[in-house]
C-alpha cells in the first residue's frame, strides 16, 4: 500500500492510498449482443445554479434509479462518490415485495444539493467515509473497503442506519463473477480503510473508475461512527446518473467550486 495524497481538513489527516486486490478477479467477457434491460434514454444537458439546485430532463425507457452525486477534483482525477441519493419518482409499484420506483417517459428533476463531507472514525483516526445509500427505500447506507486482520485480508462492507451507527459487517469473498458475503465479527486489532471510487474522463460520456483506500482503522474500544463535516475546499463535478434495468449507470456531470 502507497499513500499517493493526504489532505488535512478539520484537524483531521485524511489519506488516500493505492489498493492492490488480494484476489483479483478475472475480467468479465463482453457481448455485441444487446441486453433486454439495456437503458434507451438520454440525459438532456443538465445545470446548475447558484444556488446549488440541479436541473435536467431524462427521457426514454428501461430506466430503473436515478441518483445525483458529487464528486471531487484533484488533478486530472475525480474522488467519491462525496454524496450519492436516490431521487425518488412521484409514484412507485411493488415488485416481488420491494418498492421501485415508476418513472413517466419523460423526467424533470430539480434538486437542492447540500454538499457536505462523510467520516468514518475509530476514535483516533479519520478516513473518508463515500457511501452509498444501501437502498431506494431504506434510510441506511454501506461502505466497502479492505479489512486485514493477523492472518488475512479481504474485502468488507460495513451497513449502517441513518445516525450512522453500524448495523452489520460482512465479509465478501469473489470468486469469477460471483460474490459470497459472510458475517464477520472484528476482533481488536483488525484494520477497515474505506475504498474510494477514482474516476478519470476518456470523453463527455465515458469514464473509466477504478479504486484507492483511505486511511485504516483500528477497532477498538470505541465503535466505528460516522461524522458529517464541512465540505473540502476545492473543484467538484454535481451530476446524474441513471442505472438501467440491467444495472449499468450512465453519468452526466457539472463543474461547480467550494
Amino acid at each position: 500500500m502507497t499513500t499517493f495524497q493526504t489532505f488535512e481538513h478539520n484537524g483531521k489527516v485524511l489519506q488516500l492510498a493505492t489498493y492492490e486486490s488480494p484476489s483479483p478477479s478475472k475480467p468479465k467477457k463482453t457481448s455485441a449482443v444487446r441486453a433486454p434491460g439495456a437503458g434507451k434514454f438520454e440525459i438532456a444537458q443538465i445545470n446548475l445554479s447558484n444556488d446549488l439546485t440541479l436541473t435536467a430532463q431524462i427521457s426514454g425507457k428501461n430506466i430503473a434509479y436515478i441518483f445525483t452525486e458529487i464528486l471531487f477534483k484533484d488533478g486530472g482525477q475525480y474522488y467519491g462518490p462525496i454524496a450519492r441519493e436516490y431521487i425518488q419518482a412521484d409514484q412507485n409499484k411493488e415488485t416481488g415485495g420491494i418498492s421501485r420506483p415508476d418513472w413517466d417517459n419523460t423526467i424533470n428533476l430539480s434538486i437542492k444539493l447540500r454538499p457536505s463531507l462523510t467520516l468514518l472514525t475509530d476514535g483516533v483516526n479519520s478516513a473518508f467515509a463515500f457511501v452509498t445509500p444501501e437502498g431506494y427505500s431504506n434510510s441506511g447506507c454501506r461502505l466497502d473497503g479492505q479489512y486485514t486482520s493477523a492472518d488475512s485480508q479481504t474485502r468488507a462492507r460495513i451497513t449502517f442506519d441513518s445516525d450512522g451507527k453500524i448495523k452489520e459487517i460482512l465479509s465478501i469473498k469473489e470468486k469469477g463473477t460471483k460474490s459470497t458475503p459472510h458475517a464477520l465479527t472484528p476482533k481488536p486489532g483488525d484494520t477497515f480503510a474505506p475504498f474510494v471510487q477514482t474516476l478519470t474522463a476518456e470523453d463527455h460520456e465515458k469514464w473509466n473508475v477504478t479504486f484507492a483506500i483511505s486511511t485504516p482503522l483500528t477497532f477498538g474500544e470505541q465503535p466505528f461512527q460516522l461524522l458529517t463535516e464541512s465540505p473540502l475546499s476545492g473543484e467538484y463535478l454535481a451530476g446524474i446518473l441513471v442505472q438501467d434495468l440491467d444495472g449499468k449507470l450512465t453519468r452526466k456531470y457539472v463543474p461547480f467550486t467550494i
